[in-house]
């Protein structure tokens, strides 16, 4: 999981995976889901060393005892800092233990153990699969900065956890880290270097991204819609 950020966006001071929402940090939401799907082995999260002991007040009184979240300081930014949670895990990779590794934005608090499970079986499957939203109303920008009217076509907004196999990906970040390239996100990483090998499924309405206030409103209100439940 991702928490690493400045939350400059927000206007807080703070990186807003530790904001509050509905009585936990934004960031303890999805570790509780993650952390209730039995496949899933170990739990990363990675953060700014100038975060720790706020990180590590946060799991201590919010994650269950018996659920066991490992810290990674991460870097200057995403992509610098799923390169290092890969390299923490690497001896892991290397030799067969993990198979799959899903990465997780921590701003994105409501995400249903159900489609964890189902991008894990994706991914099993094909070796890279995102959740996503399908968008019929996005146009381009052109040049000058004016809308480009084209036909509607078929937009997938991407969501997280993205889910891969654990060789590919890393592979592909410690190419990227050599070459000095950058993705936009995960997936467009790995397929920089494994073109064509990505896929999607139906992602999930009320998997929301926490990037303005607004947001932790909507957030609260779809939790408190489900019971504080998601299946």
């Amino acid at each position: 999981m991702l928490a690493a950020g400045s939350g400059s966006r927000f206007g807080a001071e703070q990186s807003k995976v530790f904001l509050p929402l509905a009585g936990r940090r934004v960031f303890t939401w999805s570790l509780r889901s993650f952390a209730s799907v039995r496949s899933i082995q170990r739990l990363i999260l990675v953060i700014r060393e100038i975060d720790r002991d706020l990180a590590e007040e946060s799991l201590e009184r919010e994650i269950d005892d018996d659920t066991h979240v490992e810290i990674v300081v991460g870097g200057d930014t995403r992509h610098d800092s799923e390169l290092a949670a890969l390299r923490y895990l690497a001896p892991e990779i290397v030799d067969g233990s993990l198979n799959i590794v899903l990465l997780h934005d921590g701003a994105r608090p409501i995400i249903a153990p159900g489609l964890v499970r189902k991008l894990i079986k994706k991914a099993a499957q094909t070796g890279a699969v995102i959740p996503g939203m399908v968008y019929h109303d996005i146009r381009p920008i052109s040049p000058d900065g004016t809308v480009r009217m084209l036909p509607p076509t078929r937009y997938v907004g991407a969501q997280t956890p993205q889910v891969f196999n654990a060789r590919a990906i890393l592979s592909a970040y410690e190419q990227a880290a050599s070459d000095q390239f950058v993705g936009t996100d995960t997936m467009s990483c790995y397929e920089h270097y494994h073109p064509g090998g990505g896929d999607w499924i139906p992602g999930d309405p009320r998997n929301l991204k926490i990037t303005y206030p607004d947001d932790l409103f909507e957030a609260e209100k779809i939790l408190r819609e489900t019971n504080f439940h998601l299946e």
